[in-house]
């Protein structure tokens, strides 16, 4: 007789929990106050970044 450790219901909750902290992000990263890991190389984007920064003009890629 095999004996499932996790409910389903239990199962499905989780799932559903995790994809909404992917779609919209935890606390701490809605509300502006995420510190990116040391070491990070890359962009903080903000709540106060309305759109990405455009490319300078005259430079390739």
């Amino acid at each position: 007789m095999s004996k499932s450790i996790f409910d389903h219901e239990t199962v499905l909750k989780g799932l559903r929990r995790a994809a909404e902290m992917a779609k919209h992000g935890t606390r701490e990263e809605k509300s502006g106050k995420f510190l990116p890991p040391p070491g990070w190389k890359g962009r903080l984007i903000t709540a106060t970044d309305d759109s990405p920064s455009k490319p300078a003009k005259g430079k390739a890629a």
